[in-house]
């Protein structure tokens, strides 16, 4: 089977493409909430956030490079949007029956997403390029064969680069800095797609057989 070019007018493609999305903005939302984890304290995000990573690996295996970064930056712009949408809300003045209570606490919620904002996407692009570039190298040498191990190699990569990045632009100089382990966070991330790897293997065999045709006169 021949990797096909980014199909913008496959729904499989676009289905994958708002999932992805989704996961992101979810990712940025729920990340101002720290979760306790045995002794780890770690930002909400960690629930969703890995899936991200499973997607740009199967968007890498099955429709390439450019499509991989093709969908980063449209993560980043529906990102952007959300958090000027959240700035214009948060802006407005609320309703007669709006009490400042309430006001301060949808403030508290959703007015620091600038900074995770930014953290999210300066960690996001560069962890993501890293992951792209080592899966599509291994790819180059390992051919179609070997899915699973370039997937978590690239994605051990990139996830630590994001990690490291993420904490130290969102909360550094905050009381919750301290409490931020971050290897303890990269190997959350990547116990989460270990454990969802034979969920992700099938899913690409899966988008392949729909997406990848023959070519004329080529044999599968």
């Amino acid at each position: 089977m021949s990797q096909i070019t980014t199909p913008p007018s496959s729904p499989l493609f676009t289905r994958l493409c708002i999932l992805f999305i989704t996961a992101m903005l979810v990712s940025n939302i729920i990340a101002v909430k720290m979760l306790s984890i045995g002794s780890l304290i770690v930002p909400a995000a960690v629930l969703v956030f890995p899936i991200t990573y499973i997607l740009s690996d199967i968007f890498s295996e099955v429709y390439g490079y450019r499509a991989s970064r093709l969908t980063a930056w449209y993560a980043f712009s529906a990102n952007l949007l959300m958090v000027l949408l959240f700035k214009l809300a948060i802006f407005m003045p609320g309703a007669p029956f709006w009490s400042e209570d309430a006001q301060n606490s949808f403030e508290a919620t959703l007015g620091g997403t600038w900074r995770i904002l930014i953290a999210s996407l300066v960690a996001y692009m560069l962890g993501d390029f890293i992951n792209d570039v080592i899966f599509q190298k291994m790819k180059e040498r390992q051919g179609e064969k070997r899915f699973g191990v370039r997937a978590m190699v690239s994605s051990m990569a990139g996830e630590a680069i994001d990690s490291f990045v993420f904490i130290t632009i969102a909360f550094w100089g905050t009381p919750l800095f301290s409490y931020m382990v971050i290897p303890s966070q990269w190997s959350i991330k990547i116990l989460y797609e270990i454990i969802l790897l034979p969920i992700t293997i099938l899913a690409v065999k899966r988008i392949k057989k729909a997406e990848l045709l023959p070519k004329v006169g080529e044999r599968i």
